[in-house]
């Protein structure tokens, strides 16, 4: 399958952990000059975000994947709905709201994304019909409760400090515990760079009680929602800047080339 991924920043190196686990093609959108869409107006974002779009139907692509935020609003408003992966809406019907026990659940993201977030979030819990368990739960009420928090600063520790740094961890856990004092019992990141920090957060949460649900569940959504019928693994990776800026960074380019077996194209735009 051709499969078209937008990026502004590191989400690419978070869900290249799994896309290349998977037989596809893969012309990735690398947003250089606009990056990260957090530090921008919700609207200009948006329509970075159609432009490159735009631009990948051209490039004859089936399906796209875009940052989470922008992936909810084309959805909520039935825009590019036919060729989008509700990669992370079904991650949220699927796991995050199937999952709650005390319907209070936590979100968190940059400025812009949270202010938007909160209606289509709420629009997306109107779609969600309540399990077996969750009916069976006298406390459990409906619709779910939203706990907003921004997390501004987290994009930027994966670009200049270790995952493992002690000062990234004390910021993360300090944000924490927004969530944890207001006992909601599932998170809701707006950004999947995010999940490059779910060891800290899973082990600052008591797992019987709050829950994050990690990067593997986005694989087993992705792997049930694409075909897995092509036999040929590629990626181009389209920019708007210069390639000199995208070759620095090796994790990426690790992931991208399938641990070092991968030619990449780089293709200015």
């Amino acid at each position: 399958m051709k499969i078209g991924v937008i990026s502004s920043g590191n989400e690419v190196l978070t869900l290249f952990k799994f896309l290349a686990k998977f037989d596809n093609q893969y012309l990735i959108y690398y947003d250089q000059v606009n990056r990260p869409y957090g530090d921008n107006t919700f609207e200009y974002s948006l329509d970075c975000v159609q432009k490159w779009i735009d631009f990948l139907k051209k490039k004859w692509v089936e399906k796209i994947i875009l940052p989470p935020i922008y992936e909810l609003y084309f959805l909520d408003k039935d825009k590019n709905s036919d060729i989008i992966i509700p990669l992370f809406q079904t991650y949220v019907l699927d796991y995050v709201f199937q999952n709650s026990l005390v319907w209070k659940i936590g979100i968190f993201g940059d400025f812009a994304d949270v202010q938007v977030a909160q209606g289509l979030v709420n629009n997306l819990s109107k779609q969600y019909s309540l399990n077996d368990n969750q009916s069976k739960i006298k406390k459990f009420h409906f619709p779910f409760k939203f706990w907003v928090k921004e997390t501004q600063m987290w994009k930027y520790f994966p670009r200049k400090l270790s995952f493992s740094n002690i000062l990234v961890n004390k910021i993360i856990k300090f944000d924490l515990r927004y969530f944890k004092d207001s006992n909601v019992d599932s998170l809701i990141p707006l950004n999947y760079e995010y999940f490059n920090y779910q060891k800290t957060i899973c082990k600052f949460f008591n797992y019987k009680k709050q829950r994050f649900h990690k990067l593997e569940k986005l694989e087993e959504v992705f792997s049930s929602l694409v075909s897995n019928n092509s036999k040929v693994y590629s990626v181009d990776l389209y920019h708007n800047w210069h390639a000199d800026f995208v070759k620095r960074e090796k994790k990426l380019l690790w992931l991208l080339q399938r641990w070092k077996t991968v030619e990449l194209n780089f293709k200015s735009v």
